[in-house]
């Protein structure tokens, strides 16, 4: 790659997109869920911003409220696994979108460090073409960041709708020649709940299942602004990371000397504040991806249990609710691959710097501009060589140390710990039948 690049340390191209177009429609949504602060809205509308989020967090918690009352009362191990897989499912909800209110502050900051990367990795190289290249990466991470916001969404809203209609469809679906005697308070509720009012009364029965259902919708939403928000900040990072790999690997070091010294310099400054970047976003992210990596492990075993103890019947509400766990299992497993995914490649990225700059030919540089410079002096060549070979040498050290996610004290994100879990997941769901079929 040979480009001619000026010394102007501070230059900036102007047709670079800020760190903001990258995550625009993220932030938009942060900004109308109190996660992101804004001073642009009027009064009027901060008021429904901050009423929305509210009643969608009471609506939650009254949910999980009566879900951890009615567990309370059940000696079922079959209900007591039903009832603990909805849970999980609220109180990650409920924990993450509070989480991120409580600690906005710190997005804001992540954020910032986040932009100083980026202006750093724009001012690596004041090529076009380099230029073009970042671009290219970042526009990827855009695209697959967002991809992944609007399918988390559109999936999970789309579970809870399933889930609150299956009472429904199965009493459609029920014997017809029975339908005309059955009425609409032998639909059941989608969760179990205990509540201090009569479900038998239809508008006591609208209530309840609305409240259920919007306290699910507020729970997977949160789980998913979250979700969307951690995978995005290290999206961008591979991009970043990505982008270093390829310069480095295909620079040549035959035709420069001053301005590979400068790009050299320029990489090591960029991976200096990424790993600090990380460090930040590692100390905000670990205690939810703990509880991530908790509530994956007891919801794959409880809810596998729960599908392996389901009467395989042909009868509407047997195949609806086989239908929904499924689902609900499967999505499961697809949250927690993809966190351990993007980790393993960031951390596959990570030590690929040191590769590429040991492989970029830097060797051959140092030579060749000691020969030019201090031919026939060998106290000069040794001295010479010293300066740029501190200067490998602390890239490829800190770019050797792997660079690792966690969620919390235990669990580290990769796709190791991603098999560890399913299988750990599935061995205690095998106990769990082995002691079901025991008591029966």
């Amino acid at each position: 790659m040979d480009c001619k690049s000026d010394d102007d340390k501070s230059y900036k191209r102007g047709n670079v997109m800020s760190l903001e177009y990258y995550m625009a429609t993220l932030l938009a949504m942060f900004r109308h869920v109190r996660i992101w602060p804004v001073t642009s809205f009027t009064l009027c509308k901060t008021f429904l911003v901050t009423t929305g989020t509210n009643i969608s967090l009471m609506a939650i918690f009254l949910v999980l409220l009566s879900e951890i009352v009615a567990l309370m009362m059940i000696t079922s191990l079959k209900l007591f696994a039903n009832i603990i897989g909805v849970i999980c499912m609220h109180v990650t909800g409920l924990i993450k979108w509070c989480y991120c209110i409580r600690y906005n502050e710190e997005i804001v900051h992540i954020v910032t460090k986040l932009e100083k990367c980026h202006v750093l990795c724009q001012q690596f190289d004041n090529c076009e073409k380099v230029s073009q290249i970042y671009k290219d990466e970042m526009e990827y991470a855009r695209r697959w960041s967002n991809w992944y916001l609007w399918w988390s969404l559109c999936i999970y809203i789309y579970g809870v709708i399933h889930w609150c209609s299956n009472p429904f469809l199965a009493h459609l679906l029920a014997d017809h020649t029975n339908s005309i005697n059955q009425t609409f308070r032998k639909i059941n509720l989608p969760y179990i709940g205990w509540y201090p009012i009569d479900i038998d009364d239809m508008e006591n029965f609208i209530c309840v299942y609305l409240l259920q259902f919007s306290g699910s919708i507020s729970s997977v939403l949160g789980i998913a602004w979250f979700d969307a928000f951690y995978i995005c900040m290290v999206l961008i990072i591979c991009a970043q990371f990505q982008y270093i790999n390829t310069i480095l690997e295909n620079t040549d070091f035959h035709n420069a000397t001053f301005a590979l010294e400068r790009k050299l310099k320029n990489c090591l400054d960029c991976h200096v504040q990424i790993i600090k970047f990380l460090e930040m976003l590692q100390t905000f992210a670990s205690p939810a991806m703990f509880v991530q990596c908790i509530e994956t492990l007891v919801l794959i075993c409880l809810v596998s249990f729960d599908v392996a103890t389901v009467e395989i019947a042909f009868h509407p509400e047997h195949i609806f609710k086989l239908w929904s766990l499924f689902e609900y299992l499967i999505l499961s497993c697809i949250q927690l691959y993809v966190f351990c995914f993007v980790a393993t490649r960031l951390e596959q990225l990570g030590t690929q710097i040191a590769c590429s700059v040991y492989f970029c030919g830097w060797e051959r540089w140092v030579f060749k501009e000691c020969q030019s410079n201090f031919s026939g002096q060998k106290d000069g060549l040794k001295y010479y060589n010293i300066k740029r070979l501190r200067l490998v040498q602390m890239i490829m050290l800190r770019a050797q140390k792997p660079i690792i996610l966690t969620g919390g004290p235990f669990y580290k994100l990769s796709l190791e710990t991603f098999k560890v879990i399913i299988s750990m997941a599935i061995s205690n769901c095998i106990v769990l039948r082995t002691m079901s079929e025991t008591d029966n």
